[in-house]
């Protein structure tokens, strides 16, 4: 593309952003670098934190170790590329580091376009797996009941604006599934997903959510219910999002690294839940690594039920219209179609993917992907956020994969963080 063109559109997203803060439609009180962002951005990116009144998580004191192997490890790679070709085709996709762990040993670590160990990077959506964790630690302590429980036995307030928040369940809101309105746009400045992106203050943003369908209808990804999943913890267990975070996961895994949580501001001090966890690579990768483990640390302390984490990231079965929502599967029909659990997403199977990546490239004189009603689910999940931020878990070859970017570079990166894990057993 044209430099000119760049510039051209990146100058109308700016003063469009402007014009709407100019508004009033998005309050920037806590965020007082936020308008520079704007104009020399004109779009999220993995440096937000920069930007935000943050929360801080303490790593441990004694991090858990991330042994190497004892001779340097030549992995095989998608596409069949070498060493390098596929340095530098990561390069080119902005990626900005990519980590594999086989088998509890660190086989890979690279670092690309500037970004290094130390470099703290936003989850984006990663984040809302983490959530999904910490409902599970709540439930295991008896802080929260269940997943039935409504949401408004630990947000009663939400019924003074709708008497049918009163049917929305932490299940419901767990799979996505909850009915609430709410507009999940990343181009467009005033809907809800900006507003609780850039405002500061989303108390006053969740109060003016309000309710579209019955819950339990069909799967729609919003991350307001992602936001509402964590104002409820944070009640239940009477202590902010980043804090507990710190206290119950962060510490008790081994992280080498400080974290921290983005807030609406440091008046509201409410954590942007659905998007805004900050660390270092190897901390995520810790993360996945106690996910596998089955919620064990490397220590042996279990900071996560095995039950949680099978139900968590377990293919659905729900009430809907058509196969999608009775499965709970996101864009059927096509390469990006996955399943949608509780925050997590688990991929289609390495056969259909296999065949659905041949089709693709083929005559397509067949449908290239699976509907819905074929889909079959493999056994790998992970977690993804907005730039191509991944937590990728693959339990049969007991691997755990992060590859975080600036931008998501064109691939569809769960296809190919499966086939690394299976070319490299």
């Amino acid at each position: 593309m044209d430099m000119t063109v760049k510039l051209r559109r990146r100058g109308a997203r700016a003063l469009l952003l402007i014009s709407i803060v100019i508004g009033g439609a998005v309050g920037l009180s806590g965020c007082s670098t936020l308008p520079l962002w704007m104009v020399v951005q004109g779009k999220a990116e993995i440096t937000d934190h920069l930007h935000f009144d943050n929360a801080p998580i303490a790593r441990a004191a004694l991090p858990s170790p991330l042994p190497a192997a004892d001779a340097p490890v030549a992995l095989r790679w998608p596409g069949g590329l070498t060493q390098d070709e596929a340095t530098a085709q990561l390069a080119a996709r902005d990626t900005v580091a990519l980590l594999v762990l086989r088998r509890g040993l660190l086989v890979h670590e690279q670092y690309f376009n500037g970004f290094s160990r130390d470099s703290m990077g936003t989850s984006f959506s990663v984040a809302k797996s983490v959530v999904s964790l910490l409902i599970g630690v709540a439930i295991a302590d008896g802080r929260i009941q269940s997943v039935d429980d409504p949401v408004t036995r630990y947000l009663p307030e939400l019924l003074a604006q709708d008497s049918r928040f009163g049917q929305i369940t932490l299940r419901h809101l767990l799979m996505m599934r909850s009915g609430i309105d709410f507009q999940e746009s990343y181009t467009v400045p005033w809907s809800q997903a900006a507003r609780f992106y850039l405002g500061a203050d989303l108390k006053a943003e969740v109060a003016r959510l309000r309710i579209k369908t019955a819950p339990d209808v069909a799967y729609s990804y919003q991350s307001g219910d992602t936001q509402l999943l964590a104002m409820a913890l944070e009640r239940a267990v009477a202590t902010p999002l980043a804090p507990y975070l710190q206290q119950r996961l962060w510490q008790p895994m081994g992280a080498e690294f400080d974290a921290s949580w983005s807030l609406d501001s440091a008046t509201g001090g409410m954590a942007r839940a659905f998007c805004c966890l900050n660390a270092r690579a190897v901390d995520y990768l810790r993360l996945g690594q106690l996910v596998l483990n089955n919620g064990r640390a490397t220590s042996g302390s279990s900071l996560v039920t095995a039950d949680w984490l099978r139900q968590s990231t377990a293919v659905q079965q729900r009430p809907g219209a058509d196969a999608a929502a009775r499965r709970n599967i996101e864009r059927p029909a096509s390469r990006f179609q996955a399943f949608y659990a509780w925050q997590w997403r688990r991929a289609l199977s390495q056969a259909q993917t296999v065949a659905g990546q041949q089709a693709s490239a083929g005559s397509r004189s067949a449908p290239a992907w699976p509907d819905a009603l074929s889909a079959e689910p493999g056994d790998d999940f992970y977690a993804e956020g907005l730039r191509g931020q991944y937590i990728y878990i693959s339990p049969e070859t007991q691997t755990v994969v992060v590859r975080l970017g600036r931008e998501r570079g064109g691939l569809f990166w769960p296809a190919w963080l499966g086939e690394l894990a299976r070319l490299n057993p």
